[in-house]
C-alpha cells in the first residue's frame, strides 16, 4: 500500500473518531451479518462495569493463556498504540493489520452509510467488528470481550456469550446511564442474555438487586462475589485490595466454566502474578521515577487513596481530568500527600482546562501548584526531580500520553486515536 493510501485509510478512521460515539446496537446488528457473523463462531466472555473491568479481562485472559489455551482480548480504551485493543494470545495488532482490515471492512460500512444516512459504525463499532472478525480467522479458543461504555446500548452487546460478568456499579457517564446506582446497574445487566449465566462482583446491595432480577426474568442463573462469606482474595501483582479482588472475580469465573474450559489451579496462580496491565499503580523507570495509575471517578479514587496509604511516601503529582466532578474526586485523594502538583489538560474534549483544576485546590494546600504542558514533559522531568517519585493519575488519557513519551513512541497517529465521547 502506498504511503498515501495508508493516510487515507488513518484519516477515514479519525473521520469515524470525530463523529463521536452515538450509542445503540442497531448499526452493528445491520452491519456482522454482511461481515459473516464472525462473532458467532467462537466462545466469549463478556465483562461490564464502572470499575475494574479492564483488569478482570487481563486476570482471565492471563488464566486463560497459562493453560493453554489461544485468547482472544478486547479492550478500551488504548494507551499508547491503536493495536491494544485488540489482543491474540497477548500480542496487539500491528498498525499493518489494522489497516488490512480497515480496507475490507470499510466497503461494507460506507454501503451502509450510504443507504441508510448515520446508520454506518462510528470508531468503537468499527475497532468491536475488526475485533470480531480477527478472532474469528486466528482461530481463538476464547474471546474475553470489554464493554466500551454501560452494557444494554455498547457495540459488542451483540454478542451471546457463555458467561456475562458485572464487576462494580458506581455513578459515572450518569448524563448516559442514568443518575442513580439502579438506573446504572439496569443499563449495566443489558448485557445479561436469556439463560447465560451472570456473576457480579461487590456491588451496592440495591444494584445488585436490580441485576439479580433481571437475571431471573430472563433465565440465568445468578451469582454474586457481594454474597458469598469468608472468600479468600488470590494475590496477584496488580497492587491493591482492590485487584485482588478482581482477582477473586476472575477466579470464581473460570470455576463457573470449569466444564467449557479446564483449569489447573496451580497454572491460574501463576497467571495472576504475572498479569500484564499498564496504568494500574504502574511503577515505571525513567529519568526521574514514576507511578502511573489512571484514576477517574470516586470508586476509582478510593482504590487509589488506599495505595498511596500503603506506599506512605509524599509525591510530585501530575494530574488531567475528564469533567470537573471526576476531578475533584481525585484531587481530594492526592492533595494530602502531594509535595507539588502539576496540572495537565489532556488533549479529549471534555477535559478540564487547568485554570478547572486550580479553582479545585483550597487555600490550606501547601504545596506548590505548577502548569503542565504534554509538550514540554522533558522540561518537566527536570524541573519535578526533587527527590520524589512522579504519580501520574486522572485521566487515563494523561497517562497515555506520559506513557507514550517515557517509551519514545512515536507514532503520533496512532496515540492521538482515541474515543470522543461528547456529554
Amino acid at each position: 500500500m502506498t504511503e498515501g493510501g495508508k493516510q487515507s485509510l488513518i484519516d477515514y478512521l479519525y473521520g469515524l473518531r470525530n463523529r463521536g460515539s452515538s450509542f445503540g446496537i442497531e448499526r452493528m446488528e445491520k452491519i456482522v451479518p454482511l461481515l459473516g457473523n464472525p462473532h458467532e463462531k467462537f466462545p466469549i466472555i463478556h465483562v461490564a462495569g464502572t470499575n475494574g473491568k479492564g483488569s478482570t479481562c487481563a486476570m482471565l485472559d492471563a488464566i486463560y493463556r497459562e493453560n493453554g489455551y489461544r485468547v482472544g482480548l478486547f479492550s478500551s480504551p488504548h494507551l499508547i498504540h491503536l493495536g491494544e485493543r485488540i489482543k491474540v494470545n497477548g500480542e496487539s495488532m500491528n498498525m499493518k493489520e489494522i489497516e488490512e482490515y480497515t480496507l475490507r471492512i470499510r466497503p461494507f460500512a460506507e454501503k451502509i452509510e450510504i443507504e441508510n444516512p448515520g446508520m454506518g459504525p462510528t470508531f468503537f463499532e468499527f475497532m468491536t467488528l475488526m475485533a470480531f472478525m480477527v478472532f474469528e480467522e486466528k482461530e481463538v479458543d476464547l474471546a474475553i470481550i470489554e464493554t466500551g461504555l454501560g452494557g444494554r446500548l455498547d457495540s459488542t452487546n451483540v454478542v451471546r456469550p457463555f458467561l456475562s460478568i458485572i464487576t462494580t456499579i458506581a455513578r459515572d457517564h450518569c448524563a448516559i446511564l442514568g443518575e442513580t446506582l439502579e438506573e446504572i446497574a439496569s443499563e449495566k445487566a443489558g448485557i445479561i442474555k436469556e439463560g447465560i449465566p451472570v456473576l457480579t462482583g461487590w456491588l451496592p446491595k440495591n444494584a445488585n438487586q436490580v441485576i439479580a432480577e433481571l437475571a431471573k426474568i430472563k433465565e440465568s442463573k445468578f451469582e454474586s462475589m457481594a454474597l458469598q462469606e469468608n472468600i479468600e482474595l488470590p494475590l496477584t501483582n496488580l497492587e491493591g485490595e482492590h485487584q485482588r479482588r478482581n482477582a477473586a472475580l476472575a477466579s470464581r469465573a473460570v470455576g463457573i466454566l470449569e466444564n467449557e474450559f479446564n483449569f489447573q489451579e496451580k497454572k491460574n496462580e501463576k497467571a495472576l502474578m504475572n498479569v500484564r496491565l499498564e496504568a494500574r499503580w504502574q511503577k515505571v523507570k525513567s529519568t526521574v521515577p514514576m507511578i502511573i495509575d489512571a484514576c477517574h471517578n470516586e470508586e476509582g479514587a478510593q482504590a487509589l487513596r488506599g495505595n498511596l496509604q500503603s506506599y506512605q511516601k509524599r509525591v510530585v503529582v501530575w494530574m488531567g481530568a475528564l469533567g470537573l466532578d471526576r476531578a475533584k474526586e481525585v484531587m481530594e485523594v492526592v492533595l494530602p500527600y502531594a509535595k507539588t502538583i502539576r496540572l495537565f489538560q489532556p488533549e479529549q474534549p471534555r477535559a478540564c482546562t487547568i485554570e478547572e483544576l486550580i479553582s479545585l485546590i483550597p487555600d490550606s494546600f501547601s504545596g506548590s501548584i505548577e502548569r503542565g504542558g504534554l509538550d514540554r514533559l522533558d522540561d518537566h522531568f527536570e524541573e519535578d526531580d526533587i527527590g520524589l517519585e512522579i504519580l501520574v493519575t486522572g485521566s487515563i488519557y494523561l497517562c497515555g500520553e506520559v506513557l507514550c513519551h517515557v517509551k519514545n513512541f512515536k507514532n503520533s497517529l496512532d496515540t492521538r486515536m482515541q474515543d470522543f465521547v461528547r456529554i
